[in-house]
């Protein structure tokens, strides 16, 4: 973890690993109940542009009152944020059939073209999940 000190705040960057696909900026409000802050998120970026997240973080902290968090995030992680969440749940119909079209194309297109056997591995294993091939 990367503490960046700036003129009136901080940026902590978390490393990105090898299994990290996305970043996020992530920083707090003030408490709007007195015991909870209000969590506030960037949009999710891909991991190759991680440099980008934490310079943003670093040009944004002196404007905030609060430090800003640059946390790289596993597959999984991005696609349990809730921002996601929300915005899938506002799909119709078509929308959702045409997106698992598009997840179940490209998870395939990783099973047959990817080198890395623990890539293929979860690809696999959430094309289980869907339903679409039987463990």
């Amino acid at each position: 973890m990367t503490v960046i000190k700036t003129n009136t705040n901080r940026v902590v960057a978390d490393e990105p690993e090898d299994d990290h696909t996305h970043v996020q900026v992530v920083w707090f409000g003030p408490s709007q109940d007195g015991t909870h802050r209000k969590v506030f998120d960037g949009p999710l970026m891909p991991i190759e542009d991680y440099q980008e997240a934490v310079a943003w973080a670093v040009s944004m902290a002196n404007q905030m009152t609060c430090p800003l968090y640059v946390v790289p995030l596993c597959g999984t992680d991005a696609l349990t944020n809730e921002r996601l969440q929300r915005a899938a749940a506002t799909l119709s119909e078509q929308e959702r059939n045409e997106l698992r079209r598009f997840v179940v194309a490209q998870l395939a297109a990783i099973m047959r073209d990817c080198d890395d056997a623990m890539v293929r591995a979860d690809a696999y294993d959430v094309l289980v999940d869907l339903r679409v091939v039987q463990p």
